[in-house]
């Protein structure tokens, strides 16, 4: 019998694992900087992405408005998974439509797909020349959201069971959300003509924090038998808000969503971090670069934490009775049998109370940045430079190679243009800066996307980021 249902029971299976990994969703990286000014002297922030860069002259920010950068990096959009319908009537249809080709769809996808959402604002931020170097503090806010999904869920979802023996490993599905807010004091000093290396301190304050991940779900499909095997955890830590629990029919402790607490809002974490960056004038027309930046952990305490491991095994219905009138029909007619599918399957995704665990550590995403500038010899306010970034952070880890012509034909203004290849595809970048004594102000971008639906959906790739920022620059050239 398991073979006359297949269809409608593999559909059911798809949905509630669609359903399964939306809730873990709703459940709930370290600081980036406008990497298209990497090589403006004009630009105050460059020391946040190599502390070895000591700002042009001291400077004060304008409070909460000194250097604001919001980001969104994804290597999907709405196109990969809506396409035209052949239907009269129907502009598009789902991936899911029988009309669209399953080669043609997968394809399109990443083996890892990965969408992230970022903020850094910073509240306060200064520099000034002291102790024979460059002096930086910052004070700021940091806030990012990263999903990962394996093209796996996405070919179980499509295809389903195919002929003979179907095997899905759905292994490393996570999102993770941290914020935090960030002290950072930092110091540069030129070693010589040649080289200069710069360092600096990162306390976190953790202010709140929630990971979802399945870290495994093996799914095999066949004739004889299904069988799906997972292990997953989710774990929050926002003091006055908590994981809610209530007890189901086997006596486990489920997740039944998510309210404020008894609790005081306040701090639930600590971290701290380091930046380590050097520069060194190879020859008169090219300088080297180096760094590594949010090199540290973040400890989240007072965790509310859920576990799911479990092990499933179908093998067909068994003692069907069609017959309504038969003492037997109640808990044994096909509607009765699906129903109980259906719930030993969301069983199989629910997530139980674990109170061992009361606290966790993790390091931050680090980001390692190779830089190489040349300076034009017929024309010396242009440079061409090239930026190597990595970001390192498991399954959400990330890099980029990005190509710049930067320009400065006065000692006030600079501008620069760069195009990056990348885990998430090819972007434009740009910024224009100007910095005149006194003032500040810049606006940049370093990706963007030129085509939206109606709903402000990225229809190619979910690649955007834009900063801007006052600040006022006094004194003279450092």
């Amino acid at each position: 019998m398991a073979k006359t249902f297949n269809k409608e029971i593999i559909m059911k299976t798809r949905i509630l694992i669609l359903m399964s990994l939306l809730a873990a969703g709703t459940c709930v990286k370290a600081q980036q900087a406008l990497k298209s000014a990497y090589f403006l002297e004009g630009y105050s922030y460059r020391h946040q992405m190599n502390p070895a860069f000591a700002p042009e002259r001291k400077y004060i920010s304008f409070p909460f408005l000194g250097n604001m950068n919001i980001r969104l990096n994804g290597n999907v959009g709405l196109s990969d998974f809506l396409f035209e319908s052949k239907k009269p009537g129907y502009d598009l249809t789902t991936f899911m439509s029988s009309e669209v080709n399953s080669k043609e769809f997968l394809d399109g996808l990443k083996n890892n797909n990965k969408v992230g959402t970022e903020l850094n604002m910073q509240l306060f931020s200064f520099g000034r020349p002291a102790w024979g170097g460059f002096f930086t503090f910052d004070i700021g806010i940091h806030s990012d959201l990263n999903v990962t999904m394996p093209k796996d869920v996405f070919s179980f979802m499509k295809n389903g069971m195919g002929e003979g023996r179907t095997e899905y490993s759905l292994s490393n599905i996570g999102m993770m959300t941290r914020n935090y807010m960030q002290i950072a004091p930092g110091y540069s000093r030129r070693i010589n003509d040649k080289l200069s290396v710069g360092g600096k301190v990162k306390i976190l304050l953790g202010m709140g924090y929630a990971s979802a991940r399945y870290d495994r779900m093996d799914i095999t499909l066949s004739d004889e038998e299904w069988l799906i095997q997972s292990q997953g955890h989710i774990e929050t830590a926002v003091n006055g808000y908590g994981l809610d629990f209530k007890r189901n029919d086997n006596g486990d402790m489920i997740i039944d969503g998510f309210s404020s607490t008894d609790g005081s809002m306040g701090l639930t974490g600590f971290g701290l971090a380091f930046d380590l960056g050097a520069t060194y004038q190879l020859l008169d027309d090219l300088q080297l670069s180096a760094s590594i930046t949010d090199l540290g952990f973040m400890s989240w305490k007072n965790i509310t934490r859920a576990e799911a491991a479990k092990s499933y095994s179908f093998k067909g219905f068994e003692n069907i009775v069609f017959d309504e009138n038969d003492p037997k029909y109640d808990g044994n007619s096909i509607d009765d049998q699906m129903e109980k599918l259906g719930e030993d399957l969301q069983e199989m995704f629910l997530f139980t109370e674990d109170k061992d665990k009361t606290s966790t550590s993790s390091s931050l995403a680090a980001t390692l940045n190779i830089g190489a500038e040349y300076t034009f010899p017929l024309y010396r306010n242009l440079t061409f430079g090239f930026l190597s970034s990595t970001r390192i952070s498991g399954k959400f880890s990330a890099s980029e190679g990005r190509f710049f012509a930067n320009v400065s034909p006065t000692k006030w203004f600079d501008a620069s243009v760069n195009y990056a290849i990348s885990t998430y595809g090819s972007s434009f970048g740009w910024i224009i800066n100007f910095h005149p004594k006194g003032f500040n102000l810049f606006i940049g971008s370093d990706s963007q996307f030129f085509e939206l639906s109606p709903q402000f959906i990225p229809v190619k790739k979910a690649n955007m980021n834009i900063s801007f920022g006052i600040n006022f620059p006094v004194g003279d050239l450092y």
